[in-house]
């Protein structure tokens, strides 16, 4: 893989060569199949490999096709297998793949100048029909399966989607470079749509194709030798949009392994470093009366003065942010026990004359001395009351600071990378402590793009926008090491960014920015989200007793945050949040009952863009029986013996040509108990589908059951079962089985009647 950079802190592995030694013609790729035996295209896709298959020849035949022949069948050019066999060795390298997609990138531009050829368009079709082939058979019989879809720890071999002994033992170094190379072209090919308009009923936008080519096992296999859990390695692979920047930076040690505990001391420092800190009493009375405190070091020591940032418009100060939980700033605990409130001489030396270095350095003036800061340690109050306001004086605290630094205990101890690295610092940085804490979700989100920096060694600090800057140098420049994963240059997540540049859909964006971050109490998500989301933290602060248990005041949070959603114009809850994983509010205190259609968390851990806002700017109500909605759906009228698996097929048209594919997630439960205790009932059971036409794509579902009807019948009150994945089943020889089956077992038919997109439901709460 030498079209990548080498992977951080590791070494590229050495891809054994496997293939044919010829030369690969375009036709090829759909021709091969046939020439090993595989007669049938459609269901070499879905069964994968033969199971009697040698290993061998396993490796030699995926080679053979998912590389090469897709290569020459997506640049419609002959490959010749001596431009990538390394011959001292017997192994694989891409080292003239850039120059190949360049020629290809020319050509197709040059030859569209004039407009589109038919020999043009049949080109594109066919290699848009060869990626999405090579995608689907990847990511279904090379990968492991993906974590977010799977809430029981298993065993490697277990991990496979299909229980293929060829498929398990396939080269793993070797079906990592497939799915990079399927990746790299997929990237890389030319945009033809702007030649394509008025014709697009037939032609798919590439940027809604699914970019996901499964998780590599050898990636996992790096990660593991490297210490991560699997909690972190579902992460990794859930932030990085693709395999090639897992892989490059699966060679990293973990978290855990990078980072340690206690307090950093920075230099220089004396022995005996003295600790300074200010009275909560003092604290607690400005922000009483609406100011924040900011605080300075100098000849006299630690001082501090209170500011009304809502009128004080020209005051220029830094923020510090940080992770609690790598307890840089810890010296000492209190009586609680907790953290005393106090910070380090040379810490508060350092912060000062970095802030005094960069508000300077903004501001063109050598002369401007103290900069004000705000540390959380030492003007953030204990008490709960005064708490919950300095979190609501949070927001302006990070949007109007002209600094807001960030330490990291491992790049605090790092030497600065050179500029043409800053990819690889934004990795570092992406994958640190800090950047999965919940708490500091607030500074990603609130403050300006133009004042977030990253603090390392001696002082030295890179911004953000640097980062992105690098980013889209990579992008631009197809010569760029870093072109090919520039995406690994977003300091943020996609929904993080689009949360910065947008009010709109912000509930569902803070959902998905928030899947993999973490906070010690849980007590403190609901306060942070509705930090964030800009409602009132005072009201969610002041829920909840010191004794009481931590959970029981989660929970109680959790309603009144979904209720100031509610009430909150711009905001609102949105309608697909019935879609949304387990681990719903129970009916276990007076608070909750009623919230049962409701997370008891939003820190679920999944990769999947669940449609919370479908249909679009539609946001539910919350009503005496549960929660109300709008969604197509469909009756389900089972047959008389029980469906045999979770995975099932449903006619939804009388002339039996469409069918849906369901899959029934019912939370580790087994199927046949489920379907007992669950579905075998007399009351009707229905599908909420969260899109009227499912199609290629894995859909997500509802399977509900009637519990009565509503305002006169048109409202559906249901009970929720369990969630679906749903997708338009295109294999003809499915559907010829299918519908040959109905044919032969008459009353053992299973179909469903479509409820249009105007159908209401309310999604029973749990109080009775």
């Amino acid at each position: 893989m030498e079209h990548l950079p080498c992977p951080i802190d590791g070494r590229r592995p050495e891809v054994p060569f496997f293939a044919a030694r010829k030369v690969y013609r375009p036709e090829d790729f759909f021709r091969l199949p046939k020439e090993h035996g595989y007669a049938d295209f459609h269901n070499l896709l879905e069964d994968g490999l033969e199971r009697t298959m040698q290993k061998g020849d396993a490796n030699h035949f995926l080679q053979t096709w998912l590389f090469f022949s897709l290569l020459a069948q997506v640049l419609s050019q002959e490959i010749d297998y001596r431009d990538f066999l390394q011959n001292s060795n017997n192994t694989l390298h891409t080292r003239k793949l850039n120059a190949m997609l360049q020629n290809w990138a020319i050509k197709e531009s040059t030859a569209v100048e004039e407009g589109m050829s038919r020999e043009q368009r049949e080109r594109y079709l066919r290699a848009s029909m060869a990626l999405v082939d090579a995608r689907r058979f990847v990511s279904k019989h090379c990968s492991y399966q993906r974590l977010d879809r799977n809430h029981h720890p298993l065993e490697d071999r277990d991990l496979w989607k299909k229980d293929n002994p060829v498929h398990q033992a396939l080269d793993a170094k070797m079906t990592l470079s497939l799915a990079i190379l399927g990746e790299t072209l997929q990237q890389a090919r030319p945009d033809m749509m702007p030649h394509l308009e008025g014709h697009f009923r037939f032609w798919r936008d590439p940027r809604v194709e699914e970019k996901r080519w499964g998780c590599s096992k050898y990636c996992r296999e790096q990660m593991k030798t490297n210490g991560y859990d699997e909690l972190e390695i579902c992460r990794i692979e859930a932030m990085m949009p693709s395999v090639s920047i897992v892989y490059y930076c699966s060679s990293m040690a973990s978290r855990t392994q990078r980072s340690g505990k206690g307090p950093l001391h920075m230099n220089p420092c004396r022995d005996g470093c003295e600790t300074h800190h200010i009275g909560d009493d003092e604290i607690i009375k400005a922000i009483e009366e609406g100011k924040t405190p900011l605080v300075t070091w100098g000849s006299s020591g630690l001082e501090w003065k209170a500011y009304d940032l809502k009128r004080d418009h020209d005051i220029q100060f830094g923020v510090l942010s940080h992770a609690w939980e790598e307890e840089i700033l810890d010296c000492g605990k209190d009586a609680r026990p907790g953290h005393n409130r106090r910070m380090y001489e040379c810490q508060l030396i350092t912060l000062q004359e970095t802030f005094d270095k960069m508000v300077q350095n903004r501001r063109d003036s050598l002369s401007f001395k103290n900069t004000p800061f705000w540390v959380d340690a030492l003007c953030l109050p204990r008490e709960s009351g005064p708490k919950g306001k300095a979190i609501n004086q949070m927001r302006d605290i990070y949007a109007k600071a002209a600094v807001v630094l960030v330490w990291q205990r491992e790049l605090l101890q790092t030497n600065k990378l050179a500029e043409s690295d800053s990819i690889e610092t934004n990795m570092r940085i992406r994958t640190s402590n800090w950047a999965s804490r919940l708490w500091t979700m607030q500074e990603a989100v609130l403050g300006g793009i133009d004042c977030l920096h990253v603090a390392f060694q001696n002082r030295n600090t890179i911004g953000i926008n640097e980062l992105r800057s690098a980013r889209d140098r990579a992008r631009r420049d197809p010569n760029d090491p870093y072109h090919h994963i520039w995406e690994a240059g977003y300091p943020f997540s996609k929904s993080t960014w689009a949360l910065r540049r947008s009010n709109e859909f912000r509930v569902h964006r803070t959902w998905l920015a928030v899947q993999f971050r973490e906070v010690l109490e849980p007590q403190d998500e609901a306060l942070i989200l509705g930090s964030v989301l800009g409602v009132d933290v005072v009201k969610i602060q002041k829920i909840g007793q010191r004794n009481e248990p931590p959970k029981q005041i989660a929970a109680k949070r959790m309603v009144k945050l979904l209720d100031l959603l509610d009430s909150t114009p711009g905001l609102g809850i949105p309608s697909g949040i019935i879609f949304l994983p387990t681990g719903k509010l129970s009916n276990a205190i007076s608070e909750t009952k009623g919230y049962g259609w409701a997370p008891a968390t939003w820190l679920t851990k999944q990769l999947h863009d669940y449609p919370l806002f479908r249909p679009a700017q539609q946001s539910a109500s919350i009503g005496k029986w549960g929660l109300l909605v709008q969604f197509p759906g469909l009756i389900l009228h089972w047959p008389k013996d029980p469906v045999a698996s979770s995975k099932f097929w449903i006619s939804v048209h009388q002339c039996m040509h469409k069918w849906f594919k369901i899959v029934a997630d019912t939370g580790g439960v087994d199927w046949e108990t489920f379907w007992a205790n669950e579905v075998c009932t007399q009351d009707e059971t229905f599908i909420i589908l969260s899109t009227s036409n499912p199609r290629d794509k894995w859909e997500i579902g509802l399977l509900v059951q009637s519990k009565g009807v509503l305002s006169q019948g048109e409202v559906r009150w249901v009970k929720t079962l369990c969630r679906v994945w749903i997708r338009l089943e295109a294999n003809p020889d499915i559907i010829a089985r299918m519908v040959q089956g109905v044919r032969e077992r008459g009353n053992g038919m299973l179909f469903g009647e479509r409820l249009g997109d105007q159908q209401r439901w309310c999604i029973d709460g749990g109080e009775e």
